[in-house]
């Protein structure tokens, strides 16, 4: 008998239902989850699959004779043996000590099928991203009355995170500006020209994703405004032609096109300055999934969710971004963050 064992993560989240705070298990094939004794009776009221704890197998009594780790281990191998198990699938983050332990007994293999199943949204998962997307969308335009009277970009992101604290989601956030916004990733300096908004919350109970990015125009800058105005067009392109059978590259490769077309650099052409990432990545319950848009052959298929975020940083200008999240139809794709693209206060 073959079998696969997530541990701990949002993998075993989206298999069971059930969040698991200290280290669970949970074996595919058998669908039974394994839980600490003091999770047991959580575990049987959220999740939808069997459930066992680990005294239920013996733990206990192996503790008495050696270390946690030793008992834990020793727990998993004989459990598994008990059901002829001949080898193991792990993910690359399954903790090192047990692969360790269970490579003596077992023919292991690192693996993870959750990785392209969660990259298929059911109606529900969508929903729940349009939730997630709502709130992004009301706390920039919260940012939006923020940056009227507030000038540094960390507090602008304080405010943004606690407002959306207080609406139940919790939120890593970009705000950035001058030479800092230069940095795809870089927060923080003081409101010049321009500034970078990228919200990107999770909720609380549905334990779900978002991720919407705007350019706000503070004063006129001509170079800021052109370079803005070419990544719409780029962004606006690159969705009109996404739709179940559409290959990952090909929207990617239009967004290089456009760019290209005004005399940017894109990281297509080896640039180290313009666009110099990939056009997109998908989103649910974690901010960065499966599809990825990029360079890559992947196939786009209905109930992909993803982002389409293309940018332009340089250095001595600054950078700019717009990004929003569609998912893929059979004959088209529905933004999830439509909001307008130029936005100027």
């Amino acid at each position: 008998m073959d079998v696969y064992i997530q541990h701990n993560d949002v993998n075993l989240y989206y298999a069971t239902n059930f969040n698991a705070v200290d280290l669970a298990f949970y074996v595919t094939e058998m669908n039974i989850l394994i839980v600490p004794d003091m999770e047991k009776e959580r575990a049987l009221k959220e999740s939808k699959v069997e459930v066992k704890s680990f005294g239920d197998l013996g733990y206990h009594k192996l503790r008495k004779k050696m270390d946690s780790r030793d008992a834990l281990a020793e727990m998993l191998i004989g459990f598994l043996k008990s059901h002829g198990v001949k080898k193991v699938g792990i993910p690359e983050n399954f903790p090192a000590y047990l692969a360790l332990k269970l490579s003596n007994h077992f023919d292991v293999e690192i693996t993870n099928p959750f990785i392209k199943m969660r990259a298929i949204k059911s109606e529900r998962e969508i929903e729940f991203i349009r939730d997630s997307s709502k709130a992004a969308i009301l706390a920039f335009e919260f940012a939006l009355k923020v940056l009227r009277r507030e000038r540094s970009c960390d507090r602008v992101r304080e405010r943004i995170e606690n407002y959306l604290y207080l609406k139940g989601y919790i939120t890593g956030t970009i705000v950035s500006s001058g030479e800092v916004s230069a940095i795809p990733h870089g927060s923080g300096g003081f409101v010049e020209d321009h500034v970078v908004v990228d919200v990107f919350p999770r909720s609380r109970r549905h334990r779900y994703y978002s991720d919407f990015t705007r350019t706000v125009i503070v004063r006129r800058n001509e170079k800021i405004e052109e370079m803005l105005n070419a990544v719409i067009e780029a962004q606006e392109k690159a969705i009109s032609i996404i739709r179940d059978g559409v290959k990952a590259k090909d929207v990617h490769n239009i967004v290089c096109d456009v760019l290209e077309s005004y005399g940017y650099g894109t990281l297509r052409r080896k640039s180290k300055e313009g666009f110099i990432h990939s056009t997109g990545h998908g989103v649910g319950l974690e901010i960065h999934e499966e599809p990825r848009i990029f360079e890559n052959d992947d196939t786009l298929r209905t109930g992909m969710v993803f982002t389409v975020e293309p940018g332009l940083y340089y250095k001595d200008v600054g950078g700019v971004r717009v990004e929003d999240v569609v998912v893929v139809k059979r004959d088209g794709c529905e933004v999830l963050t439509r909001y307008p693209k130029f936005v100027r206060i």
